[in-house]
């Protein structure tokens, strides 16, 4: 596991603006903060380099994209297979998200499909890979809570 990196409140706060808007240019950012343009390119490239900001990205929303249905699989796994059943599920499209966890099941995947019909055959190649021993479907009926601020 990583360390963890002290944040400082300007460093906390250029990371927020860019959670909400990360085509916010530095110059946007630092009228914002109440500090000049170099000061926040030398916080940026600080928190590149150090990890903490490892890109930036877009918040699609899947149902525009023809994702209707999303569902969360727990996936049990042969013990001596788990590894090339991560390897094998991380290069299904569908599959937005792949974790290991503890307890009965030993995978969690959040999986999009256009349809009930798509996602059954998701789960259908998700059954047929070499080491997965049993699977748990839960489809999404609502969400209701999603942040990715945590700062």
């Amino acid at each position: 596991m990583s360390s963890r990196i002290d944040l400082d409140d300007l460093d906390r706060e250029i990371i927020k603006l860019l959670m909400l808007n990360s085509r916010m240019s530095y110059r946007k950012i630092a009228e914002r903060l109440g500090v000049s343009p170099a000061t926040v390119l030398v916080r940026l490239r600080k928190l590149r380099k150090k990890g903490v900001i490892r890109g930036f990205t877009v918040d699609i929303d899947p149902e525009k994209l023809g994702f209707s249905v999303q569902a969360y699989m727990l996936i049990k796994t042969d013990p001596k297979k788990t590894r090339n059943v991560l390897i094998r599920l991380s290069k299904m499209d569908n599959i937005v998200e792949l974790c290991e966890v503890t307890g009965d099941y030993h995978l969690l995947l959040k999986v999009w499909a256009e349809d009930q019909k798509a996602l059954a055959n998701i789960i259908d190649q998700v059954r047929l890979v070499d080491g997965v021993v049993d699977t748990n479907t839960m489809l999404v009926l609502r969400s209701v809570k999603r942040v990715t601020m945590l700062v």
